[in-house]
């Protein structure tokens, strides 16, 4: 099969959305089909301006798609992330030589908007007027509008197809769910049962809003003033040191480290060193932190979005919590290190949930999606 992967995302696979296709990227060449990439670089930087840039998007992703056609030949599947599929979808077939089209979301910008609204509600984020109308007339009307052209609609989760079937993109049969994968390593090196813990609550994650952070800042101050000594781990916060501690009180910061970005085998170190994982977003595309968290182990406290919302089944691989309640989410931590028999039984049922879930499975579930889309584009074939 020839297959090109197209999304407006930065070169750098350390990011979640970039992963998602470099890792299928990979996966698809290994499994013996040719497969090539777009990502931002190849599409083109211009127009520069941000808003213009998301207005003009889909159209320079479809001369793209168009100029790698003719250079590299024809395609059988164009999988194309988000708005940037609008043209490509919508001009047909014959303007991607003929290649079925795949309207791919590694998270519904629709469901991230409410969230966008509800921080600005709470007085998280500002609300500005690119926000207020710009947003959902121009970059949600050409998500929605992709996601109907095209043949089939990918999603990473079954609240993101809800949502879909509820705004009546697509039929349900022309919906597919595949979930995102963990790297080969994280299921391959299960730790060993008698591995040390002893470092308390890890947070790994972008240090934002949209990750719970408020919220996570608010359930730990709770815990530290109950008598509860525990230590907290941010991780990969990406912001500067200091921005992150100011968000907790002065009481707590002797209890709380903070930690860069680190290589794979480190991240892989720290959830098998801490006791349990706080996962406290208000909303995800996926969230393949709670997977790899799971793969090693680790017990996770989460909110119930992306793919926590299937994966986290209370008391059995996991403990749930509402979004945006720090007293619930401090409960919630606080009865997983206090519960060692809880913590451990749901360390094992949740490494058992997860440990099919290879990069190499999502590629092959993938391949599927795309089977179904040639047949639907080129009946016979």
């Amino acid at each position: 099969m020839r297959i090109l992967l197209v999304g407006d995302y930065p070169r750098d696979p350390r990011l979640g959305s970039t992963k998602v296709l470099t890792k299928l990227h990979e996966e698809f060449r290994e499994l013996g089909h040719t497969c090539d990439l777009l990502l931002s670089d190849d599409i083109g930087a211009a127009p520069r301006q941000f808003h213009l840039h998301q207005a003009f998007g889909p159209v320079a992703a479809w001369r793209a798609v168009a100029r790698a056609c003719k250079a590299r030949g024809p395609y059988d599947v164009v999988d194309v992330a988000s708005a940037e599929g609008l043209w490509i979808a919508s001009l047909g077939r014959r303007s991607v030589g003929g290649a079925a089209v795949v309207s791919r979301s590694n998270g519904l910008e629709h469901l991230n908007y409410r969230r966008m609204l509800d921080d600005a509600a709470a007085g998280l984020a500002a609300k500005p007027w690119t926000r207020r109308w710009f947003h959902p007339a121009v970059r949600l009307s050409q998500v929605s509008a992709a996601a109907r052209a095209a043949d089939r609609l990918l999603l990473p989760n079954d609240g993101d197809r809800a949502f879909a079937l509820e705004r009546k993109w697509k039929p349900a049969a022309e919906i597919d769910v595949v979930p995102h994968g963990v790297s080969a390593r994280f299921l391959d090196s299960s730790p060993l049962p008698d591995a040390p813990r002893g470092g308390g609550i890890l947070f790994c994650g972008t240090w934002t809003p949209v990750k719970g952070v408020t919220y996570l800042a608010e359930a730990f101050s709770r815990l530290i003033r109950s008598g509860r000594t525990v230590n907290l781990t941010v991780l990969g916060g990406a912001v500067p040191e200091g921005e992150i501690r100011s968000a907790f009180p002065s009481d707590a910061r002797p209890f709380l480290t903070v930690r860069d970005r680190v290589p794979e085998d480190e991240v892989m170190a720290s959830y098998r060193r801490h006791d349990v994982l706080a996962w406290p977003s208000t909303y995800e595309g996926f969230g393949m932190v709670v997977v790899e968290a799971m793969s090693q182990r680790l017990p996770v406290v989460a909110t119930p979005v992306g793919c926590a919302a299937s994966l986290v089944v209370p008391e059995r691989t996991g403990l749930l919590v509402p979004a945006r309640d720090p007293a619930a989410l401090a409960a919630a931590l606080d009865r997983l290190l206090a519960d060692r028999t809880l913590a451990a039984r749901c360390a094992e049922t949740a490494f058992e949930q997860v440990r099919g879930m290879t990069w190499t499975r999502t590629a092959e579930r993938t391949l599927d999606v795309y089977t179904k889309a040639i047949a639907a584009s080129r009946p016979g074939r």
